[in-house]
């Protein structure tokens, strides 16, 4: 009969060389740790809109609904596919009800910019 034999655990130290230390900078810039979910923080760029902001990395820059990756774009196109509010929120259970609004309110006053970024994303058929 084979015994058992038993790993060894490695000392946390060994095992998180990733964890870095905050420099005193960063931690007047996030007091307790407030960190939030973007790296670019202070490449984001604020819209007229409450819900709605653009950040660089994301999405290619697309405005997007605060705190998500789901961009206008796409919840415009949903809209126009003949999706209801309800349909859109039962798929994206996140959302409230306000954002999406307002995605649509950001559409209809950047109506060009948003029908340029859904034109870029189109994808083309292709036949044989």
């Amino acid at each position: 009969m084979k015994t058992k034999r038993r790993r060894t655990r490695v000392a946390k130290e060994k095992r998180a060389p990733y964890k870095m230390k905050i420099s005193p900078e960063l931690r007047l810039k996030y007091p307790a740790g407030q960190w939030t979910t973007t790296r670019a923080t202070d490449q984001i760029i604020e819209t007229d809109h409450p819900y709605i902001h653009k950040v660089p990395g994301v999405i290619g820059g697309e405005p997007v609904i605060k705190g998500t990756r789901i961009s206008v774009s796409l919840i415009v196109e949903l809209w126009r596919q003949g999706w209801t509010f309800d349909e859109i929120l039962e798929s994206y259970p996140h959302l409230r009800l306000a954002q999406v609004c307002d995605a649509l309110g950001y559409f209809d006053d950047h109506r060009e910019e948003i029908v340029a970024y859904i034109e870029e994303n189109r994808i083309l058929e292709v036949e044989d």
